[in-house]
């Protein structure tokens, strides 16, 4: 584990413990038990060197035949801003195959990096993946 000073704030330091074999694992595409659904884990770091592989399980969940893909964030603690604007694609070319894809997240640096990349307001906000599974009444 190292120390890396914010040189913002030099009275504030911030642990990166870097991506353990543990964290890589994390992430994952589940089957929530609900049809047509599927749930990706974004683990607890996205950064630049896991997005092929995020991305990767994200492509073979829109081809699932899923009609909803939820990304779980709530337990990531850092997204890169390259991943977040892959959220923003991603959310394009989903709609484009008629699939929904929404976020849960759970950390203000998350909603920071989806801030900073505009892709936020693209996403409702979903308290549990039980709520954001749930098909949406039809109009």
């Amino acid at each position: 584990m190292s120390v890396v000073t914010d040189r913002r704030h030099s009275s504030r330091l911030r642990w990166y413990r870097g991506c353990s074999r543990d964290a890589a694992a994390e992430l994952a595409v589940r089957d929530p038990g609900r049809s047509g659904c599927w749930v990706l884990h974004g683990g607890i770091e996205l950064d630049a060197a896991r997005m092929p592989r995020f991305r990767s399980l994200l492509d073979r969940s829109l081809r699932s035949g899923a009609r909803v893909v939820v990304v779980d964030l709530r337990d990531t603690e850092f997204l890169s801003l390259r991943v977040a604007a892959m959220l923003r694609d991603a959310k394009v070319e989903a709609w484009a195959q008629r699939v929904d894809v929404r976020l849960l997240t759970g950390t203000r640096e998350v909603e920071r990096a989806l801030d900073l990349v505009g892709v936020r307001p693209l996403f409702r906000y979903y308290l549990s993946i039980d709520e954001a599974a749930r098909p949406e009444p039809e109009h």
